[in-house]
């Protein structure tokens, strides 16, 4: 519980996916629950801790709500991949949102620079 909400460990690379069967299975999750594969590559649960270098700690409320709200982070950068329900957040209302943030913002800041997802090509050739 330590680190709980802080993401993938830094220093704890999982080894490359299995290759995804075939038929209905789409997605694979480590055991720690904080990587996952599919045909969008890897991803990495974000660190959500108010750290300053490696998690929320610079986002504003307003930074919070765009990324929930546009599905990109900052709500302008890159796609927020799965394990994300994105769609599921988009739902609630701004006020949701601010509380949420609100909320992870009394968590503990814990440093861990999450990894950068890996697109499907680069997964495969891992």
């Amino acid at each position: 519980m330590s680190r709980a909400l802080s993401g993938q460990p830094a220093n704890e690379q999982p080894p490359a996916p299995p290759v995804l069967p075939e038929g209905p299975w789409v997605t694979l999750t480590s055991a720690s629950n904080t990587a996952f594969a599919g045909p969008w590559g890897v991803s990495f649960t974000a660190n959500l801790t108010p750290d300053k270098e490696t998690g929320l700690g610079k986002w504003s409320e307003r930074n919070f709500i765009d990324t929930i709200r546009t599905g990109r982070h900052l709500g302008r950068g890159r796609e927020i991949l799965p394990p994300m329900p994105i769609g599921v957040y988009r739902q609630m209302t701004d006020n949701d949102l601010a509380s949420i943030f609100a909320y992870l913002q009394t968590l503990p800041p814990i440093s861990n620079k999450v990894p950068e997802p890996l697109p499907p090509a680069s997964a495969a050739a891992h």
